[in-house]
């Protein structure tokens, strides 16, 4: 069995020198390379011993050869050349080539594209439940009221009046009139003293300013400081004999401190329904400080007398039963209730009284019953203070108070008129009538 098995196996195959290529029995060329092949013996199998004879053949018909070629089948061995091996390294080489290039010189969206980022994914939450007490209920706090004080309301100023001159009015008439300086009137029209007031001219006028009201003082005494608090003070009202000594001892109170709370001094001289102010006094005490950043305690100054102008010091009027007129700077506009106060008095009599005339105008005329009835010539002092009035008497003079500095002293030589006999009267004959 094994010997028939051997004689049906498969010739050798015939391969070209070459290309090693599969060449069909019998081809002098390669159909792959064309080199030539080399001839070989064909080799008759053996015949087997128990083979039995062959039939005789039958005999073909010849037949005459066609011009059709004889299509020869057979089975070729594909094997790779090494030149197919050397292009696809280079075609691969190429190809890595470009895209390490491409992958370099990429531009960021190309890249993102190309090799798209890893996206992190979240983690899942995982809520663990705690427990969260119940809100309490808190009540508002009581919120304090605050008392906010409302600010005093500041008097806006008044705008001046308008007067028009008419024919004879002088600038002392419209002071008079309008209870105002001159000064203040000459300021507010910029006016100089000696400038003329022309008729149908406008003239502003100021409205009058008022007095500072009395102020709380303070004297040292035997070492003790001693206020006079003038605040809802006793209004005491002078009557005859009375004298601000008298007064001082009769309260109670240091004269200094009433002459400083009532803006006197020790030549005043009080008449008959005049007003003094009995301040409280207290000992031991201080100033109360004064609002603002200075922690020295001020007081408030009064306004300064007047500067008496005419007569001058020591004149003589001449001649002495002319109409003599006192003038005097004004201290400030004039309120409603202030006034201006003018004492004269006979400096050569130490007792006699001083006269004294009120007047709302920076200039007085003296009546002729205040010169002296004595036939000599007699050394007069006159000065001039600031007065608030309060009421008036039933004999027509006003009750005041002291508003301010008494002006510095006068004097002027003044001759005493000769008095005049009086005549005597004689009765008048009447005719009688005949019977």
């Amino acid at each position: 069995m094994t010997e028939f098995t051997d004689s049906l196996a498969e010739p050798p195959e015939n391969r070209c020198p070459h290309c090693d290529s599969v060449v069909p029995e019998g081809s002098a060329v390669c159909l792959m390379c064309g080199a030539e092949m080399p001839l070989t013996d064909t080799a008759v199998p053996p015949k087997p011993a128990n083979e039995q004879p062959a039939e005789t053949p039958v005999v073909e018909p010849v037949t005459e050869p066609s011009d059709v070629p004889d299509v020869v089948e057979f089975v070729m061995r594909e094997r790779q050349s090494p030149l197919v091996f050397g292009l696809t390294a280079v075609f691969a080489i190429f190809i890595l080539i470009m895209g390490a290039l491409v992958l370099q010189y990429q531009s960021d969206e190309i890249s993102m594209i190309i090799a798209p980022s890893v996206t992190p994914i979240p983690p899942t939450l995982t809520y663990t439940p705690t427990w969260t007490p119940l809100p309490t209920e808190t009540r508002p706090p009581t919120l304090t009221p605050t008392i906010t004080p409302t600010p005093a309301p500041t008097a806006a100023p008044q705008p001046p009046r308008l007067h028009t001159v008419n024919s004879g009015e002088t600038l002392i008439g419209l002071s008079a009139l309008y209870r105002v300086s001159m000064d203040s009137i000459l300021q507010a029209n910029q006016m100089s003293p000696d400038q003329p007031i022309q008729v149908n001219q406008n003239l502003q006028i100021p409205w009058p300013t008022p007095t500072p009201p009395l102020e709380i003082v303070a004297v040292e005494i035997n070492g003790e400081l001693v206020l006079a608090d003038p605040a809802g003070c006793e209004r005491y009202e002078v009557k005859e004999g009375d004298s601000i000594a008298r007064i001082a001892n009769l309260f109670g109170v240091e004269l200094a401190l009433l002459n400083k709370v009532n803006r006197l001094d020790e030549d005043t001289i009080l008449f008959p329904g005049d007003t003094v102010c009995i301040p409280e006094i207290r000992y031991g005490e201080s100033l109360p400080p004064t609002p603002g950043p200075s922690p020295t305690p001020t007081v408030t100054a009064p306004p300064p007398g007047p500067r008496l102008l005419y007569p001058v010091d020591k004149a003589v009027i001449d001649p002495p039963d002319g109409i003599v007129t006192l003038q005097w700077t004004a201290v400030q506009d004039l309120a409603e209730s202030e006034w201006y106060m003018v004492e004269l008095v006979d400096a050569n009599d130490l007792d006699a009284l001083p006269y004294r005339g009120f007047t709302r105008d920076n200039a007085f005329q003296l009546p002729h019953d205040w010169r002296p009835d004595i036939p000599e010539t007699r050394l007069m002092r006159w000065r001039v203070s600031l007065v608030n009035v309060t009421g008036w008497r039933e004999d027509g003079l006003p009750i005041y108070t002291f508003g301010g500095e008494m002006s510095e002293p006068a004097f002027f030589t003044w001759l005493g008129a000769i008095p005049t006999a009086t005549p005597t009267p004689t009765s008048t004959p009447t005719a009688t009538p005949e019977t």
